[in-house]
């Protein structure tokens, strides 16, 4: 096959439907392995199969793409996968069977949908991060307080500063909280203020902001998307109408033309046109 009909055919709709069924079946493989049934010698060769497909799909899609297939980050994601999925597992490379796994994820490629929203997580990193280095401090401090305060009485919980750190997440998640604070609170009568502050401040208040900052992202990133869509749009119809005015002001220039021969006067001089040349009048009139 020449390379532009291999591009085509990579590209197409029923090719990434084609692999996205791959995928879910070797998805499938891998689980129903898990149950070590009599059909795992038949379960491993259809995993040689899927394999062999995709070891085929890499080879296409650089065949067609060349250098452009290493410029996208999922290819290079993709290909990573497979060339694990080749990587012999006995021996001491025994230990990356378990990578094999990684195969289902290639789901996330084949879908655009998942791509935009794990590229907007990416994006949203930075923002996140700020955010969860904020939320780090809160935890550290209220761990600190939290082990001065209750260490002697309830160790159990706030007996050093890892487990009283522990006791902050457990919090932090509202997972038994009330444990932690009947605990507490046989002790402390008033040490209700600090879980209800800190359950306020880091539940519902810091974790919300890094909900913020991913749908922020995840709206930015979709905004994107649709504005390439709308940009390429109108241009397709920007040329569109461009060339239906020409082709209406050559129809025009023509009739004015018939009607001033007609009437037997001077046929006005055609416009010269980009290269020049006189313009030509639009077939058909």
């Amino acid at each position: 096959m020449r390379r532009d009909q291999v591009t085509r055919m990579v590209e197409s709709r029923w090719f990434s439907n084609v692999m996205l069924v791959v995928i879910l079946i070797n998805a499938v493989i891998l689980g129903w392995a898990t149950y070590g049934s009599s059909a795992l010698p038949y379960l491993l060769i259809a995993e040689r199969v899927v394999i062999g497909v995709f070891v085929v799909e890499m080879t296409l899609k650089v065949y067609a793409w060349r250098g452009d297939f290493f410029r996208d980050p999922w290819n290079w994601f993709d290909f990573f996968v497979v060339a694990v999925s080749l990587v012999p597992t006995t021996g001491p490379f025994a230990v990356l069977r378990i990578l094999r796994v990684l195969r289902i994820l290639r789901v996330i490629t084949a879908v655009p949908q998942m791509r935009i929203i794990i590229t907007a997580l990416f994006k949203a990193v930075p923002g996140m991060g700020t955010v969860i280095g904020l939320l780090l401090v809160v935890i550290y401090t209220s761990g600190i307080i939290a082990q001065q305060l209750f260490g002697e009485e309830v160790p159990e919980f706030f007996g050093n500063l890892g487990t009283s750190l522990y006791t902050m997440f457990l919090l932090m998640t509202t997972e038994n909280w009330p444990d932690v604070s009947d605990a507490v609170l046989e002790e402390h009568p008033m040490a209700w203020i600090f879980f209800v502050l800190y359950i306020v401040l880091t539940a519902f208040i810091m974790l919300n902001l890094v909900i913020g900052v991913i749908v922020t992202s995840m709206e930015q990133e979709v905004n994107e998307s649709r504005w390439v869509e709308d940009q390429e749009m109108e241009e397709v119809q920007h040329e569109a109408v461009m060339a239906r005015l020409t082709e209406l002001g050559q129809q025009v220039e023509r009739l004015n033309r018939m009607l001033v021969e007609r009437d037997g006067g001077p046929v006005p001089e055609q416009p010269l046109g980009r290269e020049g040349g006189a313009a030509q009048p639009a077939p058909g009139l």
